[in-house]
């Protein structure tokens, strides 16, 4: 279906384009040539679905690049993305929810975290947040506090179901509970 809407868009813009262009024009040798290039475009884009299973795609190319000429269509432009380009954007896209999970675990579980305890944490910081088996959380509290370090271990591996290991406690200036 995605494919029909996308032909269907294809010839309702070049036709709207060419319908525009005719009215812009004053009448004249220019007025036969726009008709001229808008008829090809619009013949090239009605016939692209049927003409590739007998002549190879030569249609399908020949309607974009109406298309681009016509109204800078970004058809064949996102066609032309090499594989390089794809997989960085899902590299940096794959960064961003990592980013994005972090946070959201960091926020999460010190919220998990009961009132006497929550009120010492100054900090939480979760590391490779997508696996359970290699994630490392570590949580800063006050070092002027009474900080149960082991209660805070275990409650935040609880909410997060990793291993107790996995949470590490540090006072605020970097020492470990």
């Amino acid at each position: 279906m995605n494919g029909l809407e996308e032909w269907l868009r294809q010839v309702v813009a070049i036709a709207l384009v060419g319908g525009i262009a005719e009215m812009m024009l004053p009448s004249g040798g220019l007025l036969r040539y726009v008709r001229m290039t808008v008829g090809v475009a619009l013949l090239a884009t009605l016939l692209s679905p049927i003409l590739p299973a007998l002549r190879g795609g030569w249609a399908d190319e020949a309607a974009n690049r109406a298309s681009d000429v016509l109204f800078g269509n970004a058809a064949t432009t996102t066609a032309s993305v090499g594989r390089g380009a794809a997989q960085d954007y899902a590299q940096a896209l794959g960064q961003v929810e990592d980013e994005d999970a972090a946070k959201y675990l960091a926020e999460w579980a010190e919220a998990s975290l009961p009132d006497p305890l929550r009120s010492e944490v100054v900090k939480v910081s979760v590391e490779h947040p997508t696996s359970a088996d290699h994630m490392a959380v570590m949580v800063w509290v006050r070092p002027t506090g009474v900080v149960d370090a082991v209660e805070i271990r275990q409650s935040i591996a609880a909410q997060l179901a990793v291993n107790p290991s996995q949470v590490e406690v540090l006072d605020e200036g970097g020492g470990p509970q």
